[in-house]
């Protein structure tokens, strides 16, 4: 008897308990928010899966918007080898958010399920992506699933970067065709030969010749090596072919450089959506780069800093703008190859499909006084100080 009560009110008021306590318990579940809930599911992710997995698709069912929700579930499943769960969610959270990190993620999803142009359709649209890590992966990843191994190795690369400059009022033009082998399925070393072409609009031969740029016509060859990400270098030989003679130098000259590379950096991930956004992502990257160049007969540096904002985002198109800072130095002391720069910049990127980027640019910069006789021929020409807007058309395309 409980409390002086008889049994079978006692059976009943225990009956009634019961039910109190499953009601309060679904009134408590009903009022845990989706966070609550993934907060849970975070905590027994590791030691019950299963619970975790229905933690979280309670918080989606409450908030089919959950980005995190769904993704978390999606490696769950992926942990258990559930390719077509994973692939379910993780497709879901790209219509709610893209993301170029998750499609590369749906990519490989699709390859464990050998559902393989579907996978080639989403790894060729991540080849272009504005991110050089997943651009690189991507890469890869299409090369393994080429038809055969020598096909997959070979490669076609075109780079322009032609601008104008209102400093020297003067058009450069820069064009690079590049065509290579991988001799290693990874890339890691590559075989290439090289055809680049370097000129301005100004330069003139002449009894007096007026040389403003580098003007020549490139054919070589190089081997590059790529032992971890961001870091590369290469050792290149080739005859260069002078557009503008230089006085009675004008034969072709050789032209063998060793360069070394390293650039890394903390992207804008690029979003597709028909609407007109402002998301103001930051990034961040730096490229630093030292050779020999025996044409010049000098070692040459250069080190680039930028930081920015992803300012505008529609459809595939974005509008970052930053703040840059340059250095360049050399080893044998030529005024021009040793200065400071800073600036700011405005990056169009059309179509993040096409490799094009319009870009314009302002520099504030400065000689270094690095000898007497540098200065002593700077001072006879230039100011120490000057300014500069550039305006550039940049093309890059590997096929």
């Amino acid at each position: 008897m409980m409390f002086g009560l008889s049994k079978p009110f006692s059976r009943i008021l225990l009956f009634f308990l019961c039910l109190l306590s499953a009601a309060l318990t679904q009134i408590a579940v009903a009022q845990e928010t989706p966070a609550d809930l993934m907060n849970r599911a975070y905590q027994i992710q590791s030691s019950n899966p299963d619970e975790a997995a229905r933690l979280l698709k309670q918080a989606i069912e409450k908030d089919p918007s959950s980005i995190a929700a769904r993704r978390q579930l999606g490696y769950l499943y992926l942990n258990r080898s559930d390719y077509d769960g994973a692939l379910e969610q993780f497709q879901a959270s790209e219509k709610i958010h893209s993301s170029d990190t998750i499609k590369l993620q749906i990519a490989y999803i699709l390859g464990s399920l050998h559902r393989r142009d579907d996978e080639k359709q989403v790894l060729t649209e991540l080849s272009q992506s504005s991110n050089p890590g997943i651009q690189q992966k991507a890469s890869e990843e299409l090369a393994s699933l080429s038809t055969g191994p020598a096909a997959s190795r070979r490669y076609l690369r075109f780079y322009a970067d032609p601008y104008y400059d209102t400093r020297w009022d003067d058009f450069f033009l820069h064009f690079n065709f590049q065509s290579g082998y991988h001799l290693t399925e990874d890339q890691k070393v590559t075989l290439y030969g090289v055809l680049a072409l370097s000129a301005d609009t100004r330069s003139s031969s002449g009894t007096v010749p007026q040389i403003i740029s580098d003007n020549t016509l490139l054919l070589g060859g190089g081997i590059l090596i790529r032992p971890f990400y961001g870091f590369q270098a290469f050792i290149q030989d080739g005859v260069a072919f002078d557009l503008v003679r230089h006085g009675a130098d004008g034969d072709p000259r050789n032209d063998f450089r060793a360069v070394a590379i390293y650039g890394n950096g903390i992207y804008a991930p690029f979003n597709v959506h028909p609407e007109f956004k402002s998301p103001m992502y930051p990034f961040a990257d730096m490229y630093s780069s030292f050779g020999y160049y025996s044409r010049y007969k000098n070692g040459i540096g250069y080190l680039q800093g930028r930081a920015g904002l992803r300012a505008v985002e529609v459809s595939r198109t974005a509008l970052d703008v930053y703040l840059r800072g340059d250095y360049v130095f050399d080893t044998e002391k030529e005024y021009y190859n040793n200065l400071v720069e800073g600036g700011a910049g405005i990056n169009l990127t059309p179509d993040m499909d096409w490799g094009l980027n319009f870009i314009a640019e302002y520099h504030r910069g400065m000689y270094l006084n690095v000898s007497p006789t540098a200065e002593a021929l700077r001072s006879a020409s230039y100011e120490q100080w000057y300014n500069s807007f550039r305006f550039y058309l940049i093309f890059e395309k590997t096929f």
